[in-house]
Order: structure tokens, then sequence, then C-alpha cells
């Protein structure tokens, strides 16, 4: 019973976009973040967001039981829940990534259930690497487990080629501006990599830099995985990041701005995969790449230290760029003293997905 409920579990999970191979190491991951009882729930919870009263019948379950299930499984990120359109609460089952997988270290603490926990991601993240190299050899298999890519790189906005029209989805001013709620969390990358002693190398990372929106943000500070900002004080985590040369990701798909992602070269597994593995199908670039002067650069290197995709070179006292892992992010612009370096928009403009949600959640 109890293997086959784990299994019934992460089929569940892969309903959404991105799925997982079902194999020991990921099955010992759902085992160690759900109880039984929990995957019972989660593997026939329907997909979409409901009320209690509609997953009671659903599920054949007492309403005051179930609440304490879902109440408990939300405390853990195991579930989301929202507000409907009546102020009523509506619960989903959280997909694991981007979601479980998160929530799980977002409140930073350290405690030997954190280490252990770590420890097994640790050992998954590595076996996903040597099955990512398998898959990329398969185009199709690999579009069938991530059929778009979960996040996009949105460029400095300062960094943005003034000559050029900027459309809304670029700017993360305009895509801030529209919400409502502001939260700010630990971030998950650097806190794992803290709890299995391989601390992030940048300096003067702010600890506090995953930013999560509107209904998203509401869930996070509910559920204490972070705290409530202003507007405000979310544009000082982006100028803070930006100093420290992170990478703004965000959600890439339209509709609401959930989160804003602000990633280092050594952490990000997103950023290591296309480093290590050359797997660019995780991430969607930004729409601007590198230009270089090469008569106004000196090649002093400043920006091949800031390149948290190590794509920069000095080659024959000039800059060279290797464009598959140039991501377009505009934080090497910022660093160069001569002003040889410049965005500019890339052949084609590429928008954000449409139609998506993040993995059935409720945004």
């Amino acid at each position: 019973m109890t293997e086959d409920i784990y299994l019934k579990l992460g089929e569940r999970l892969n309903e959404n976009p991105i799925k997982w191979p079902l194999d020991d190491i990921f099955l010992g991951i759902l085992k160690e973040y759900y109880t039984e009882e929990q995957a019972v729930l989660g593997a026939g919870f329907p997909l979409g967001s409901h009320p209690l009263g509609h997953l009671a019948t659903h599920l054949d379950r007492d309403e005051d039981g179930l609440l304490a299930l879902l109440n408990a499984m939300a405390d853990n990120g195991q579930i989301f829940t929202s507000k409907s359109k009546d102020g009523g609460t509506e619960y989903s089952l959280t997909p694991f990534f981007p979601g479980v997988f998160e929530f799980q270290l977002m409140r930073g603490t350290d405690t030997p259930e954190d280490r252990r926990k770590a420890k097994m991601v640790k050992e998954f993240m590595e076996n996903m690497k040597v099955m990512a190299a398998a898959m990329m050899e398969n185009p199709d298999l690999m579009k069938e487990m991530m059929p778009d890519a979960a996040a996009r790189t949105i460029t400095v906005e300062k960094e943005l080629p003034p000559s050029s029209e900027i459309y809304p989805f670029e700017k993360l001013t305009e895509l801030i501006d529209q919400a409502e709620s502001f939260a700010v969390s630990v971030c998950y990358c650097r806190h794992h990599a803290f709890l299995i002693d391989n601390e992030c190398k940048v300096e003067n990372v702010p600890r506090y830099s995953c930013l999560s929106f509107s209904n998203i943000a509401d869930f996070v500070i509910e559920r204490k995985f972070g705290k409530r900002i202003s507007k405000e004080e979310c544009y000082e985590v982006l100028e803070a990041a930006e100093k420290a040369g992170l990478v703004h990701n965000t959600n890439n798909f339209t509709g609401d701005l959930i989160f804003v992602c602000n990633c280092c070269g050594c952490c990000c597994e997103f950023l290591k995969m296309i480093k290590e593995l050359g797997m660019v199908g995780g991430l969607a670039y930004s729409n601007f790449e590198l230009a270089i002067d090469e008569g106004s650069c000196t090649g002093c290197g400043d920006c091949v230290e800031r390149c948290a995709m190590e794509a920069l070179s000095v080659v024959d006292e000039v800059i060279s760029v290797n464009p598959a892992h140039c991501i377009g992010c505009g934080n090497c612009v910022s660093v160069c003293p001569t002003e040889a370096l410049s965005m500019v928009r890339r052949a084609s403009v590429v928008p954000p997905q449409g139609g998506l949600t993040m993995g059935g959640l409720a945004v």
C-alpha cells in the first residue's frame, strides 16, 4: 500500500506541466516530504482549485477532518490556498516544482530535518543531471518532461537599449506595479547550498532575495514562508540583487507576476544546468543579447568576474561572448568601465507562454 500510494502521488504530481521520473530517488523524496495520509490525499486530489465542500464530496471525506489535513499540508507548502471571488478559501495541490520543492527550505531554518532534506535534494539533482544529459539526446522526451521553460530571464532594466521598443513583459517595474501584495523569502537555492556546506560564493548577497507577488505572496505570508514587504522594499531587494550581480528570473507565462528569483551562478540549478550540460530548455533567455564595441573594450575582465553564466572571456585583450551561455541578464553591462558593452534586441521577440498557469495553482 505504502509504495503504491507514493507512486500514485508522483503520477498525480506529473499531471502538471513539469514531470519527474518516478524512480526510487524521487519517490524517496516524496516519502520524506509527505506522510502516508498526506500522500493519499494528494494522489486523489482533483486538478484545479476547489472549495472545501466540493473537495469533501469529491473525496468522500468529513469536512472537519479534511480541513485540518488541508491546513497542515498548506503549512508544509503541499497545498496551496487562495481566495475565491466570493471571498471563500479554495485549495489546490501544489506542484512539486515550482512549489513544494522550494517551500521546504524557504523559511531559512537549520534543523536536522532541513539538512536531511537538503542532502536528499542534492542526490536528486545529481541524478537529474545524469538523466537530463541522456534526455537531451531525445528531444521528444525532453519536450514531454518539460513542455515549456519554467522561468525566463528579465534584463536589468537600466541596461535595456533606449533605441528599442520595450514591451511590458520585458520590464520588471511594469510587472511589479501591477501587483498588490509583496513578500520576500530566503532564497531556496542558496539556503540549500548552505545546508550541504557549500555556501554561495557571491559577496554581499541579500539573505532575503526571493520575491513573490499577488496571491502567491499572500500565501507565503500567511503560511510564514516569508514576510510581507512594501513595493518600495521590493525595489530595494532588486537593487541589492543587481549590485551583487544576481540574475532576475521570473515566471514564464502570461498573467500576473508571481515570483522573481534573484539567482547566482553557483547555487541556481537552472543556471548550472545550462553551464554544465548546455540544457537551455528549462530557462527562457531574455529578448536581449550582449553587443561588444571592440574598439572601446580594454579587456579589463571586470565583466568576466561578474558573469553568473561564465559566458565571457578575454581573447586577444578583447571580451568574447559564448552566445549559448549568455542569457541576456545585462549584469556585465553594469560594470563595464568603458561602456564597451551594451544590450541589443535579439532577432526575434519571444513573449511569455500564453494560457499557462503555475502547474494548476490559482494564479
